[in-house]
């Protein structure tokens, strides 16, 4: 006969000890990887943010779990990573995290204006590489290069 296993005790240094809370695993070959080395402190913050999403969110996009929406509503609001007016910033750290393997685009509604679909990836192992690709699908319209129909000036990321 099995044992019955333990549900995890959260530690006082980890929560707040309610029952709805949730948390982000990290673990520390991600966290000495090249590619979240090169990561800066506000990206890294944002990564945190979109994957506590894979474990708090109900209604996933796509009934898919690795799948999230991120929106202003968050970033700005309730988690407070960036100020009102910079919203080049969350946009320029979620392209570095697209950039570095940790995030991919699965659908960007620049275009069509709506939310934007993002996904969690697990490129972020190959980067630095010969194998590491990020595909112009996983990419946002921006990375992509294209706007409105016009190409943009692109930033070089990596």
């Amino acid at each position: 006969m099995k044992k019955k296993r333990q549900p995890y005790e959260k530690k006082a240094f980890e929560s707040t000890g309610s029952s709805s809370d949730t948390s982000a695993n990290i673990y520390e070959s991600m966290l000495l990887s090249d590619a979240w080395l090169a990561l800066t402190a506000p990206c890294k913050a944002l990564y945190l943010v979109c994957k506590s999403q894979y474990y708090s969110e109900k209604n996933h996009p796509n009934n898919n779990p690795t799948q999230f929406y991120m929106n202003e509503a968050k970033w700005l609001s309730k988690y407070k990573l960036y100020k009102v007016g910079n919203e080049k910033g969350f946009y320029r750290d979620m392209e570095k995290l697209i950039a570095g393997g940790f995030i991919s685009c699965f659908e960007c509604g620049a275009a069509t204006r709506t939310r934007s679909v993002y996904q969690l990836s697990d490129k972020w192992v190959l980067y630095g590489k010969p194998d590491f690709k990020i595909s112009q699908e996983e990419k946002t319209v921006a990375m992509a290069g294209w706007r409105k129909g016009k190409q943009i000036k692109s930033v070089a990321y990596g």
